[in-house]
């Protein structure tokens, strides 16, 4: 076979594969790109939560030290806290607000002080007299102030009731007297399993013993990529 008829075989197959390589490279973008786009989507997501535990965790730092979220320049220390997180406070605002919740945004911030009352012979029992001692070995809420978007996610711990006696700045009255200043059922549940245990080295928080609570929540993003949105972050700190 001459070296003419060789060539003209070989540039004939080569005729005959041009575009399987566009073809196969075609079929490769449709594994490439939705894998691109989850590991972009799910960075995303994870830079979000580091940020939301770390801004929860320094709002919990400054309640403990005295901190009145309940003021809007304590909430604007939040909000630069949570840049890029969105966020929302509203305008400005004087005084105190234990509610400040009528915003959009992605965030909701649920400042909350809870405390533990002890048995009818414990001191806050003794104060009110045993008879009027109503929340005796539960834990109450004594502040409990949001800020954010107040259609997000709830507080885990749940709310006060619908008729306990709060402040503007967020503080509860009676809480040893009056019902609905005590965590509601599962929180009340999970509260006492958490903290009133005698695994050592651990014992039970002792009558007027608190704790300080932050909880963070984050909606996801919107992209619109749907198989790959994703769940909101949620964080809490107990101080």
């Amino acid at each position: 076979m001459s070296v003419s008829i060789i060539r003209s075989l070989v540039s004939w197959s080569r005729r005959k594969q041009q575009g399987q390589e566009l073809l196969e490279f075609g079929l490769m973008l449709t594994v490439l790109i939705p894998l691109l786009l989850g590991t972009f989507v799910t960075g995303l997501s994870l830079v979000r939560a580091i940020q939301t535990n770390q801004m929860d965790r320094d709002l919990t730092d400054m309640y403990i030290h005295g901190a009145d979220f309940s003021t809007y320049p304590m909430q604007q220390v939040a909000q630069r806290l949570g840049r890029g997180l969105n966020l929302q406070i509203g305008a400005s605002f004087a005084g105190n607000q234990k509610l400040n919740t009528g915003n959009g945004g992605d965030g909701l911030v649920t400042v909350t002080q809870i405390m533990y009352v002890g048995a009818l012979t414990d001191p806050n029992c003794v104060a009110v007299g045993a008879a009027n001692c109503t929340n005796h070995d539960k834990f109450v809420f004594t502040e409990r102030i949001q800020f954010g978007n107040g259609t997000l996610s709830p507080s885990s711990l749940g709310n006060p009731g619908a008729g306990a006696t709060i402040t503007t700045a967020g503080v509860v009255q009676n809480y040893v007297k009056d019902s609905n200043a005590a965590l509601p059922g599962s929180a009340q549940t999970t509260m006492q399993n958490l903290w009133q245990v005698s695994t050592a080295p651990r014992t039970p928080l002792t009558d007027g013993r608190s704790a300080y609570v932050v909880e963070t929540y984050i909606q996801s993003l919107n992209l619109g990529l749907g198989i790959y949105s994703t769940g909101g972050v949620y964080a809490r700190y107990f101080f």
